[in-house]
Order: structure tokens, then C-alpha cells, then sequence
């Protein structure tokens, strides 16, 4: 190099050389890219390698020729990588290749390395000269972003049929309920009637989850301490996951407040403690834990977050583990490990939809043999716990007087919504789409609540409303929260129902609006 060095710089003194290949030298070995030269072939020789690539690869600098290099290929990449270095080779072409190698210690990096082949001239045989950069950090946020545009894609999925589907739903469990109601004492045509009730309940929640899965799920959030959340929830936890399982929990004292969705988060808990119980079957131990966490620069990126004080949630179990491939798969939708029919594979998914909505992220610890670790962080707020609501049983509805305005496109919800509000005493009048509900209107006597769809052919549910200018509205709808969010139709502070529903459910919401 120092004969090329000169070459490179007549006129110049021995002094003016030396000075020349210093600030030459200084340059290459500042670079982030990091610059090789080496001759071709089986026995290939490296003439320069800039002295931070023993730590890139892993190895000592004398170390780095062609040979040990290649021995340090990712398994799934060498042939790939070997094939189009010979071809490039060949035809004396530039090359640049992405391609993982393992360091000695186990360690995986992503390199970007590119090229150009200069042919043998006079002594000086063909070889190599490039660059190598490592871009692993790039590959973990093409990676996140591939992730997150694959799950936004189903949730979007999700979203587009959530409207349809629920209407079904509606209609089958509304009209199943009618029916119990005229099975009388024929207990095998209850029987019946009770599995189709509960299977389109499990429909329901099948179609919650995958809304949940793509933060498209409505929630009631409000500012929690998740100790007394795992608390109410532990009960639970110990029916589900059977007694040849040891529970114990960890908690932290005071543990900051989050802003989130109670049930949501005991959705949370109860699927992190099924998916530990399906992974020891003979046996083990899951702990639940809670602790006050501060994330830096570098964690918060990790996990796709800010910096700042976070509340994590782990479970752990000390069961069969995954390894690196599996884990981190386990957030895609409808992936499981799981035999057929033994899980939807939306678990994870769901925990991972309801983290996100709240505002935080999820993580997973695996080794096989080894047991799993799940980490749930929630933003940490200065606001105190909100006092724990209860769920009361819905009280009987009293008997419904007043005329309401039913408008649904949507036939068979039409007529179902009619009958329950007719059966309750309730006077109804009936349009499928928003021209004949003004006229309808227009006609009557007095209409004591409107009660529309939000998403109509024509006209939709606030503009029918704010034409009516009536006192008492409530909306229902199929859609999944975000639609109608983002399509800014509903007025601040309005009242709606959500689709699927029980005839309770739609009478107590009908009675709390006419009485407010």
C-alpha cells in the first residue's frame, strides 16, 4: 500500500507521503462503512481489511481472508451469497448483497456489502474491493415496519367485515332469544336454542378479538392500578389454568397508574395465562408481576415506544419455550404452535392489539426447555386509580311508552329491532333509509327518540339527526370504533350501541336515553 500511496501523490517528499497515508488512513478507518480488498479464488488472500472489522465479524484482524469469512455465513444465506459471488466474479461485474452472518458468540448481523471486481494485471492477480456496512439496525425497523403493516392490514380486513358480520350476529341472537321465549318447558328444543345462543356469542368474541388485534375495538379506558386488576382477575386465572399448575404473583408497592380498559386488560392477563397453561402440560409454575419500569433511548426503540416511565405487566411460565423463529412470529394473527383445533392462534394478536390501543407494547422472552416471558408496558400517568366499577346485573326493563323512530337499512335488523321495541310497549315507527324517516316524521303526531343507523345509503345517522332536530337520539352500529371515528361522523358526547346486541342491551340503552 505504501508503494500505491505514493504513486498516488508524485511530488510529494518521503515526509508529504507519510503525512499523505496518515490523513488516507485516518479517513478509511473513521468510515462507517468499512473497506477490504482481497484476491479471488478457493485460496483467496485479504490485501487490506480496515482494522473494525474484526469486531464487526467477530474475530481477530488476521483472522479476516476470504475462507473465514464465508465459514461465517448464515446457514440460510451461504448458498445464495457464494452463487452470486461467483457469478459477479465471472463476468467481472459490481456486486452488492445484504446477507446475515454469526459471529463466533452466536450473535446475528445483517451486513450490506458491495463490490467491483478488478481483473489480474501484469503480478498484480484479479481480486475484490468493496465495502462492508452492518445494517442490522435497518433490517429491526424494516422488520417492525413490515410487522406492523402486516397487522394493520388484517385489522383493516377486520374492519371491513366487522359491519356485515355483526348485523348477522344481531340477527341470530335476537331472534334466538325470541325463540327461547316461546320453547316453553321443551327442554331439548331449549337445549338447542341455548348452543346457537352461545355459539354466536363465541362468534362475537371471535369478532372482538380480531378488532382488538387491530386496534379497532372500543374501549372504556380509564386510569388503573393493575394490582388490583391481576387481583379480581386471579380467581379467574387459578379455575382456568387447573391446580397441577403453581401460581404465585410479584407485585410491585405502589405501582403507578395506567390509562386502560379494565376488561381489556384482564382479556390481557387471561390469554397470557392460558397460552403459559397450554405450554406446560405436566406441569409447572406461572408468575404474574408488576413493575415501575423506566425506558431509555435504545429499550423504547426496541419496543417502538418513547421514552419515559412505562408499567410493565410480565407473565412467566416454566414451560416448553420457543425458539427464536417462533417467537417472533407469535403476534401474527391466527398463528399457533398449537395441534388443529386447539387454538385460534389470536391470543398474542389480541394482547399485542389491546397493548397497542392502550398505548404501549408487548415483548416476549422464549428459550426452548427454558419457559417464556411476556412483558405488557403501559404508559405510567400521574393521575390516581379510578374507583373499581362493578358489574351490576341489569335490572328487568320497565315496561317502554313513548313512539320511537327506527331507522335500518339492514332488513332483518329492521324487523328485529321493531319486535323487541314493540314487545316492550314501546310505539315504533319503521323506515329503511333516511328519506322515508324525515317524511315518517313529518307525519306523526311526536317522535320521543330517534334510533338510527350511523352509515346509510343517501344520508347517514347525524345528518338524518341534525335534519330531524330531534331532542333524543341513539345510534347503532356494525362498525368497528376507528370507521366511524375517522370518518368524523358521530357529534361529540353521542350515544351509541353497538352491534351485536341482546334485547336488554337495546332496551336499557333505549330507556337511559328517553330519560336523560
Amino acid at each position: 500500500m505504501q508503494q500505491r500511496l505514493d504513486n498516488a501523490a508524485p511530488g510529494l517528499g518521503r515526509r508529504g507521503a507519510s503525512s499523505f497515508e496518515e490523513r488516507f488512513r485516518s479517513l478509511i478507518e473513521t468510515l462507517p462503512a468499512l473497506i477490504y480488498q482481497e484476491t479471488l479464488g478457493e485460496d483467496g488472500r485479504t490485501i487490506y481489511a480496515s482494522p473494525r472489522l474484526a469486531d464487526l465479524y467477530g474475530i481477530p484482524l488476521d483472522e479476516v481472508h476470504p475462507a473465514r469469512v464465508r465459514e461465517l455465513l448464515h446457514p440460510d444465506d451461504r448458498e445464495r451469497v457464494l452463487a452470486e459471488v461467483a457469478r459477479a466474479n465471472d463476468v467481472l461485474e459490481p456486486l452488492t448483497l445484504e446477507y446475515r452472518i454469526v459471529r463466533p458468540d452466536g450473535t446475528v448481523v445483517w451486513l450490506e456489502d458491495s463490490s467491483v471486481v478488478l481483473e489480474a494485471s501484469g503480478a498484480e492477480p484479479a481480486r475484490a474491493q468493496g465495502y462492508v456496512l452492518d445494517i442490522s439496525e435497518r433490517k429491526r425497523l424494516e422488520e417492525q415496519l413490515l410487522q406492523s403493516q402486516k397487522m394493520d392490514a388484517v385489522g383493516q380486513l377486520a374492519g371491513g367485515i366487522a359491519h356485515d358480520f355483526n348485523n348477522i350476529l344481531t340477527a341470530i341472537e335476537g331472534y334466538t332469544e325470541f325463540a327461547l321465549g316461546h320453547a316453553g318447558e321443551n327442554d331439548e328444543l331449549r337445549d338447542d336454542l341455548l348452543e346457537i345462543r352461545k355459539a354466536a356469542r363465541r362468534a362475537s368474541t371471535l369478532t372482538g378479538q380480531i378488532l382488538a388485534f387491530g386496534r379497532r375495538q372500543v374501549f372504556r379506558s380509564r386510569s388503573l392500578d393493575l394490582n388490583e386488576v391481576i387481583d379480581e382477575t386471579k380467581k379467574l386465572v387459578l379455575r382456568l389454568i387447573g391446580e397441577h399448575i403453581q401460581v404465585t404473583s410479584h407485585l410491585e408497592v405502589p405501582l403507578g397508574s395506567v390509562m386502560a380498559d379494565p376488561s381489556q386488560i384482564t382479556q390481557v392477563i387471561v390469554n397470557l395465562a392460558v397460552n403459559a397453561r397450554d405450554a406446560m402440560p405436566g406441569g409447572g409454575s406461572l408468575t404474574i408481576s408488576t413493575v415501575n419500569a423506566e425506558l431509555d433511548r435504545v429499550a423504547s426503540e426496541a419496543l417502538d415506544l418513547q421514552p419515559g416511565a412505562y408499567v410493565a405487566l410480565a407473565v412467566s411460565d416454566t414451560g416448553t419455550g420457543m425458539d427464536a423463529a417462533t417467537a417472533k412470529r407469535v403476534f401474527e394473527p391466527f398463528f399457533t404452535t398449537k395441534p388443529v383445533g386447539a387454538g385460534s392462534g389470536l391470543g398474542l394478536s389480541t394482547v399485542y392489539g389491546i397493548a397497542r390501543q392502550s398505548g404501549g407494547a408487548v415483548a416476549v422472552e422464549s428459550e426452548l426447555g427454558r419457559g417464556t416471558t411476556v412483558r405488557v408496558f403501559l404508559p405510567r400517568i400521574a393521575e390516581e386509580p379510578s374507583a373499581a366499577s362493578r358489574v351490576e346485573s341489569p335490572e328487568e326493563p320497565s315496561v317502554g311508552s313513548g313512539t320511537v323512530l327506527l331507522v335500518e337499512d339492514e332488513p332483518v335488523i329492521r324487523r328485529l329491532v321493531a319486535e323487541m321495541l314493540r314487545r316492550q310497549g314501546y310505539e315504533v315507527l319503521v323506515a329503511g333509509d333516511p328519506r322515508e324517516a324525515v317524511d315518517l316524521c313529518a307525519a306523526a303526531s311526536a317522535v320521543d327518540l330517534l334510533l338510527t343507523d350511523v352509515v346509510m345509503p343517501g344520508m347517514n345517522g347525524p345528518e338524518l339527526a341534525s335534519r330531524l332536530a330531534l331532542e333524543r337520539v341513539l345510534f347503532i352500529s356494525g362498525y368497528p370504533a376507528d370507521a366511524i371515528a375517522g370518518r368524523g361522523l358521530l357529534p361529540e358526547n353521542a350515544t351509541i350501541l353497538r352491534k351485536p346486541f341482546s334485547a336488554a342491551e337495546l332496551l336499557a340503552a333505549v330507556a337511559d336515553t328517553l330519560a336523560a
